[in-house]
């Protein structure tokens, strides 16, 4: 298993909702076609914005390149949180499979799945992606030196960091307000969006601070705990508390400097600046408030991806992106920023082949999984194919149109290609020209170059694809489950209706009671490993992350 920031949870049902032409599994169509070519059963996981595979024209090009026939097994992504389990507990998984497995599964089901490091001769586009960025590789391979999948990897046109700081500049201006750089300049600017009307309709409508809802045994992306950044430590996307500082994993949950945190945010909870629904509202309600009407800001201040993506067409230019604040003025200690930046240009097991294949359908299948780390087909399997989503002009170059008449923008590399779920190797030698959409994150993301230049992404940095053994994440899991839901209630009680103070002591005795320490101890295990065989394979992150 790998440490993961989500796991999800599954149900028992067997082949439901799959949309397409064959059953579950990869013994549901003949082995050999009306042509004599191998016949490959394909099952794909799909957003549900997606039209069928067979229907996207760059698929055509993968049954060439794999001189096979494709049969397409299309699932939605609600289907296959019911199957799966099923699925794995069967044993009867498709001839290769695009987006439905992780880790997590292999450390379990890992005989269903073949073993692609000794295939890698056969594959030349992986073998040669491997050679080229080594972190491909580690990400890849399970702690016993297996590679049950190939991933993602698309490190140019994506962020360090999920989190950025938005606030409005436009509200700033019209009261006099400068950017505030620091927690007690942000309050008061803060107090001053929720009493003086910074949007100008007469209305005391404004919602000074929002945050995606912390969930009830971890926090997640646009959270408040990045503001521990403020204070020096580097939070991932991961393992609740989990972080690492100069090699070692620690776990900021019984961190003062969390209690200090959890002070501030009751303080703005005490003023009234914060959104009555931070701690209650779910994702479609939470960015729906951010775009509020869509002609009138309502929103001052809240952690999100891009402005464009989160505050609407006709509201995002109000917004401007700040970076790390200092806890207080003039603080010794440099700030840093969130970084989970490995994930999101690093996605594991995107491709998993079955381990029964025979000789002619294992060299297909093996040739259709290669056949991703093309540079023509990772751009069309992200974005779409050539001529109605992108334009190649010339080699290595690639232009990204825009969404035709009738898409969203946001939604059109989901309908006719996998987005960034496409298994694929967007590289440094290629060039991409993107939608404004697209291209947004890029300048929004270097707003933290001053903040990344304190952080050493070969020592402050909990990797989010860590393997670790099943006995290792059983542990984990068990010890998690006994201490997070309390946690996580006590942030929100704390937050909400004050106590920090007076029940901090009890808080750690209980965590520690409750096996954390223990947590970080294996994850310092799981760590060190991982660490190891970067340093074999000579990763450097930080000449990724400059």
């Amino acid at each position: 298993m790998k440490r993961k920031s989500a796991v999800m949870k599954l149900g028992a049902l067997a082949c439901v909702a799959v949309f397409a032409l064959s059953a579950c599994g990869g013994s549901s169509s003949s082995a050999t076609g009306k042509d004599g070519k191998p016949t490959i059963n394909v099952q794909v996981i799909l957003d549900a914005r997606a039209e069928k595979m067979q229907k996207m024209g760059w698929t055509k090009q993968l049954a060439t390149a794999c001189d096979c026939n494709i049969n397409w097994i299309n699932t939605g992504s609600a289907a296959w949180s019911n199957q799966k389990q099923a699925t794995l507990a069967s044993g009867d998984v498709a001839d290769v499979t695009l987006g439905g497995y992780g880790s997590g599964d292999m450390s379990t089901y890992g005989s269903l799945f073949m073993n692609l490091k000794p295939e890698l001769k056969s594959m030349p586009n992986v073998s040669k992606m491997f050679k080229a960025d080594p972190y491909s590789e580690v990400v890849s391979t399970t702690y016993d030196g297996k590679i049950y999948g190939t991933p993602v990897v698309a490190r140019p046109v994506t962020a360090r960091t999920s989190n950025h700081m938005f606030i409005n500049k436009t509200w700033l201006d019209k009261l006099g307000l400068k950017v505030p750089t620091t927690w007690d300049e942000l309050e008061k600017v803060l107090i001053a969006f929720k009493n003086d009307d910074p949007n100008g309709n007469g209305k005391a409508d404004e919602i000074p601070m929002d945050f995606y809802t912390p969930g009830t045994d971890n926090f997640w992306l646009f959270q408040p705990n990045v503001l521990l950044s403020s204070m020096g430590i580097v939070v991932p996307n991961g393992p609740l508390g989990m972080y690492v500082d100069n090699g070692k994993v620690k776990n900021y949950l019984t961190d003062s400097r969390y209690k200090t945190l959890v002070q501030y945010m009751h303080k703005l909870w005490s003023d009234g600046v914060i959104s009555p629904e931070a701690f209650t509202h779910d994702w479609s309600k939470f960015t729906s408030t951010a775009k509020g009407n869509g002609k009138t800001a309502t929103v001052g201040f809240e952690w999100m991806w891009t402005p464009a993506g989160t505050f609407g067409a006709d509201n995002y230019d109000q917004y401007v992106t700040i970076p790390s604040l200092e806890q207080s003025a003039n603080q010794k200690t440099s700030p840093v920023w969130s970084y989970n930046g490995d994930d999101l240009a690093y996605k594991i097991d995107q491709e998993v082949v079955s381990s029964k294949l025979t000789d002619a359908k294992k060299t297909a299948a093996l040739k259709f999984v290669d056949a991703f780390y093309s540079a023509d087909m990772s751009v069309q399997a992200r974005y779409g194919a050539f001529g109605t989503a992108v334009k190649k002009l010339g080699t290595n170059h690639y232009k990204i149109l825009n969404a035709p008449k009738g898409h969203e923008e946001a939604d059109w590399m989901f309908y006719q290609a996998l987005g960034d779920a496409a298994p694929g190797w967007i590289n440094t030698d290629m060039k991409l020209d993107l939608p404004t959409l697209d291209a947004q994150v890029k300048p929004v993301d270097a707003v933290y170059d001053k903040d990344y230049k304190n952080v050493n992404f070969n020592k402050d940095i909990l990797y989010q694809n860590m393997p670790a053994t099943k006995e290792q994440s059983d542990t984990m899991d068990t010890n998690t489950t006994n201490y997070a839901q309390y946690a996580m209630s006590q942030f929100s009680q704390w937050v909400t209706k004050g106590g920090v103070d007076s029940g901090w002591d009890a808080y750690v005795a209980k965590l520690k009671q409750n096996k954390l320490e223990e947590n970080v101890q294996i994850e310092q295990k799981v760590y060190n490993s991982y660490v190891k065989r970067m340093k074999k394979l000579g990763v450097n992150l930080n000449n990724f992350n400059e």
